[in-house]
């Protein structure tokens, strides 16, 4: 009987035999392990999801198809082809402004090539009165480097030209300069908008801004020059005289001097013209 109750063997038996199941155990555990890059290779596919509902896949598709069918062939614009393009972007494959400049830079559209392309997008913009969305599209190529200043420049000194052709197509065309003037703007120092680049100052913009409605006639350009002040003072939320930057220096008086030249009238009138859009400045 002593004999049979020797479970001493088997006890350690049990206990050595369940040791190693333990590590076994622990190494099967182990596996899982390689599953692990599965799990980091799920998030390229879902980052593009959530902002896409057709937009990104759209716009994927036609980034993808430029390379078979570009819209530049031997450095000459297929101008039906841009005009494909530009129409779906506009039609929802471009929402984002990152969208329209991928999309551009894709196009490779030559420097000399800008100014025909630009004119292509603004047509079609002035067929669907979208002049304030039109201008932050070129207010972004601009400020990503994949459009000159100049082409814009040149282009709207183009239209100024033949602007009573442009204005039976939209009688608000010409709110084009007084936007694309506003939407680079020198960022103001306490605000939250503008544009902020090196060597662009205050100076600097106005020049620019004479040169892109030269062409315009007085009154219409005294007119966009109105509207580019009424407009920076609802970004200001503040009258134009008490906005930091425009109360000081002689600022305020030079663009109303500008207005009273293009109109042919004297400052007291041109600030007599801004106060019926609610711009009120002192003479």
């Amino acid at each position: 009987p002593g004999v049979a109750k020797a479970p001493v063997a088997k006890a350690p038996v049990a206990k050595v035999s369940a040791s190693p199941k333990a590590p076994v155990a622990k190494v099967a555990a182990a596996a899982p392990r390689p599953a692990q890059p599965k799990a980091e290779s799920k998030p390229p596919p879902s980052s593009p999801s959530p902002s896409s509902s057709g937009g990104d896949d759209q716009l994927y598709t036609i980034i993808g198809e430029l390379g078979e069918d570009p819209v530049v062939t031997d450095g000459e614009l297929n101008d039906a082809r841009l005009g494909d393009v530009l129409r779906r972007l506009w039609d929802g494959a471009a929402r984002k402004p990152k969208d329209w400049v991928m999309a551009w830079q894709t196009m490779s559209i030559p420097v000399e090539k800008q100014g025909e392309a630009l004119q292509k997008f603004l047509n079609m913009a002035f067929s669907e009165a979208g002049m304030e969305r039109a201008s932050m599209v070129i207010a972004d190529l601009v400020k990503a480097h994949r459009l000159k200043m100049r082409s814009v420049e040149d282009v709207l000194v183009t239209f100024g030209h033949n602007l009573d052709g442009i204005l039976a197509l939209n009688e608000d065309a010409w709110h084009i300069y007084a936007q694309f003037l506003v939407q680079v703007f020198p960022k103001p120092a306490t605000a939250g908008w503008g544009w902020s680049r090196v060597g662009w100052s205050w100076a600097s913009w106005f020049k620019f801004a004479e040169q892109c409605i030269q062409s315009l006639d007085g009154a219409r350009a005294s007119d966009a020059l109105c509207m580019v002040l009424r407009l920076i003072q609802e970004r200001e939320t503040a009258p134009i005289g008490e906005v930091q930057g425009w109360a000081e220096g002689d600022k305020l008086s030079k663009f109303v001097a500008k207005i009273a030249e293009l109109s042919a009238c004297e400052p007291i009138e041109a600030a007599e013209k801004l106060g019926q859009q609610g711009v009120v400045v002192q003479v």
